[in-house]
């Protein structure tokens, strides 16, 4: 196989897109409660410091569930500088597996691993971390500490626009309150191919990605 299917390529840059997009507005809030940063007094000085943590991981690994034209349910690890490992677990796709490190990309369909080409640019997660992607934020609230896996969090809600088709959604996150980095998202879309997205991360399990060797 020499191209991304365009259902799959689809299907990949809804998920990255909600993974960013969902990220990029990491936190932030209104009055009360501890926060993350700046106990909440100072929303959008939480969401850049969120947004800074999150682009200073070497490695994560994103669990997702959703719903678009169909079932979304994938992994998406990541090890920096620019390494991938994705696996569909339902939904469009279900069973394969890609891997981008840089600009070469490999598929598993069945046992067997393909090299792909003319994959041209790989969206990096990291790219919509920036300030220019943090300025469509809107109606960021502080909602409270809960906790996750034994773990403190504060949790935030917000609004924003995805960074591919500029999708309005909705989206609450929890985020460590003691390393700042998030661990868990869940995204609601007005309009887009996206329903909903749920994404819970794992950023202190290391993550290695190499080449398919068969």
């Amino acid at each position: 196989m020499k191209k991304l299917s365009p259902v799959l390529l689809i299907l990949f840059l809804c998920a990255l897109g909600c993974n960013m997009s969902s990220i990029k507005s990491l936190i932030p809030g209104a009055s009360g409660g501890k926060g993350t940063a700046t106990g909440g007094s100072d929303p959008k000085a939480d969401v850049v410091e969120a947004a800074r943590k999150f682009i200073a991981l070497p490695f994560f690994t994103a669990n997702m569930e959703g719903m678009g034209q169909t079932e979304i349910k994938s992994q998406v690890q990541f090890s920096a500088p620019d390494s991938f490992h994705i696996k569909y677990m339902g939904g469009t796709g279900a069973g394969m597996e890609m891997v981008y490190i840089g600009k070469n990309g490999y598929l598993k369909s069945g046992d067997k691993w393909t090299k792909m080409e003319q994959i041209g640019s790989i969206p990096n997660l990291r790219d919509s971390f920036t300030e220019e992607g943090l300025k469509s934020l809107s109606d960021v609230k502080y909602e409270g500490e809960d906790t996750l896996d034994g773990k403190s969090m504060s949790v935030y809600s917000y609004k924003n626009v995805t960074p591919v088709g500029a999708y309005p959604f909705t989206c609450k996150i929890w985020v460590n309150s003691s390393t700042g980095a998030p661990a868990k998202i869940h995204a609601e879309y007005t309009n887009g191919m996206l329903k909903y997205m749920d994404i819970k991360y794992d950023t202190e399990t290391p993550v290695k990605i190499e080449a398919p060797t068969s």
